[in-house]
Parts: C-alpha cells; structure tokens; sequence
C-alpha cells in the first residue's frame, strides 16, 4: 500500500485523538490547507475561521494538537503489522472518500486492493433465523464467483454468515469493526477476524484498544455503506440496526436491495418494508445486475478454498451438498456409501464449520 508522508499520517492522527472534531471538520480543515502539515503552524484565529469551530474549541486545538501522539499510534500499528490509510494516503478508499463524513483514518488487518471498488454490503439481525443465515451465505458466494468483494460488520448473524460465505467461496471479503482494531467483538468471531485478514481486511475507524461502545454501531454502518456499490438487507426487524444502514446507504446515493420474507416473521418485517418504500427486490443475484450492470463481468470462479482443503471421502459429500437440505439416507444413496462413512464425513464437514446439521437430519453448506 502506498502512503503519505508519515509525518501527514501523524498529524491526522494526532488531529483525530483530540476528541472534540470529528471527521467532517477533519475533512473540512484537510481542505483549506495546500499541504497538511500547514495546519501544526495555525493560531487559534486561523482555526476560528473554520465553520462550526468556535474560539473556545481553536484554543483547546491550538493547546492539545500534539504531533507526537500521531507518531506513537503509528509505532504501535507498525509493532503489530497493522496498516494505517488516512484522508491524505492514495491508496484511501475511493467510494469512502466520497461520502459526507468519512473517516479521517482507518486502521486494517490486510489489505484493502483495487478490485474491491466492486463491493457489496451484506448486512442484517444479529438474531438472524436459520432462512436468513442461509441467504446470506448463498449470496455472498455468489458475488464472490462474480469477483464482487463483500462487505459486513462482523456481527453474529447475518453479517457472520455473509463473511464466512465469500470465505468459503475463496472471494474477498471486508469487515467493518466497531470497535478499536485489535478488539475482537464478539470474541467468539476470533476465528472469523484471522480468515477475513487472510482474505481480505478487517477494518477500524476507532483508536487501538476501544471497545465495541453502542454509539460506534451507526459510525460503523456509514462506513459499511460508504464501502459499497449496494447494500442488501437480508433479514430485519422494525428496530433492526441494519435498517439504519439502510438508510445510510440511500442518503450516499448507494443502491438498496432487500431479500423478501414471510409475512409472518417478526425478522421479515423490517425488510418486507423497505421493498414496500421502493427497495429493490432481491430474489436472485441477477436483481443485483440489473440495477448495477456494471459489476457483472466474465469472473472466472476459483476453487472453493474447501474442496482444496479436503479428504476424498470429505470432498464427496460436500460435492453433494448446498443451501437446499439433504437427508441423511438421500446422501448415502447419491455417494454410494455406508451409513457410518456418510455420518463420519457429515461430522468432518461439521467441525470444519463448512455443514450444519438441521432437524430431522438433514444438511446444509454453511
């Protein structure tokens, strides 16, 4: 990645840990000077200049911004291979510098490349059912065989699902954190972070060692937004965080996708309403193309990383497997093994979190 002068990192750094200016007059403040560093020489009547910035605030700028704490954030990225793009670095992401607020920093945990402007949110309930769980996944795989990047915030639910799909599809795919970036939340998603920053980048608007707070959610979900080209709400409730995303994304101008449900689920209702107030409908992965031809292209699907991965006996039965549930006795029949072997595989399958067994013994790829 390439990246400014660290001098120009460290001054937004030190800038952004100041407390009391947030990304829009950050962005604001980057605009009025020709070089960055000009703004370390400012008296407070320069700052009063800017809109929203009173005397008050200028002289506790003019007294706390202290360059030297830009330079310890940046060592402590380095120590632990962290990276750090700001408003000032090229390789910023373009879609994101676009928006109103953007963040004046991010930290990631991989790398961010030039294919992922080609990006897709996925996002939904944390306490997503067993339909929404399985959409997200057989959604991300399939933009992922399109060599579209998805997006999410690393949340149970939908937004796990989402991720583990584009993995296991062997796609990219980025997660946005609300927390600090070496704060897994939840921390049963440990695993999750490491093959998303093998795969793609985990990313943080927020300082090392913040934790997951309530406000950083809707500050995170502009930015899982800002990433995309288009955001699809799998699953919702009439309160669901995702619905905030929603209209995030259509106030940056993105388009809006919403996978219908049943009238009857209190998780569909959420989402049944954004296709009532002109959502796109989503029934299949063309809807997607429709509205933005521009992602579909002749992406040739790699391997799953799994089938490369696997025993024979392993690959066998996840060749017969997908979203559709197959019964126990259906898979011994099709790969023409004993009921023991067919169990042992599943089992295999199942620890590898690539199968999920579901009532009445029947499986699904996860």
């Amino acid at each position: 990645m390439k990246s400014t002068d660290p001098k120009i990192q460290a001054l937004i750094l030190a800038l952004s840990s100041i407390g009391k200016i947030g990304p829009v007059k950050i962005k604001m403040l980057l605009a009025m000077v020709a070089n960055p560093l000009d703004l370390f020489d400012w008296d407070r009547e320069e700052f009063c200049k800017v809109p929203g910035i009173s005397s008050t605030l200028a002289d506790y700028i003019v007294s706390k911004l202290n360059p030297e704490k830009g330079y310890k954030i940046l060592e402590w990225a380095e120590k632990h291979a962290y990276s750090v793009l700001t408003l000032a670095d090229a390789d910023y992401p373009k879609s994101l510098k676009k928006i109103y607020d953007p963040p004046p920093f991010i930290f990631l945990n991989g790398n961010i490349i030039e294919e992922d402007i080609r990006s897709i949110a996925i996002v939904g309930a944390r306490t997503a059912s067993e339909y929404g769980r399985t959409m997200a996944h057989k959604i991300a795989r399939e933009l992922t065989s399109h060599g579209i990047t998805v997006v999410s915030g690393m949340a149970v639910g939908v937004d796990s699902s989402a991720h583990r799909g584009a993995l296991v599809a062997g796609g990219r795919t980025l997660a946005v954190l609300g927390s600090g970036i070496d704060v897994v939340y939840p921390r049963t998603n440990k695993k999750l972070y490491e093959e998303i920053s093998q795969q793609g980048s985990v990313l943080s608007e927020f300082l090392p060692g913040v934790g997951p707070n309530p406000p950083h959610f809707p500050r995170r979900n502009r930015v899982i937004s800002g990433l995309s080209q288009g955001i699809i709400v799998v699953e919702a409730g009439q309160k669901s965080g995702a619905l905030l995303t929603a209209d995030l994304a259509l106030s940056q101008g993105k388009k809006l996708f919403a996978v219908p449900g049943q009238l009857t689920s209190k998780m569909s209702a959420g989402t049944n309403e954004l296709i009532k107030s002109g959502a796109h409908l989503l029934s299949s992965i063309d809807d997607i193309f429709s509205v933005l031809p521009e992602l579909k292209s002749d992406y040739i699907v790699p391997q799953r990383r799994a089938e490369a991965d696997l025993t024979e006996g392993e690959n066998l039965m996840f060749s017969r497997l997908s979203d559709e549930p197959k019964q126990l006795d259906e898979l011994v029949r099709e790969c023409r093994l004993s009921v023991s072997d067919t169990a042992t595989y599943l089992l295999s399958l199942e620890l590898r979190g690539l199968v999920k067994q579901l009532s009445g013994k029947r499986f699904i790829t996860v």
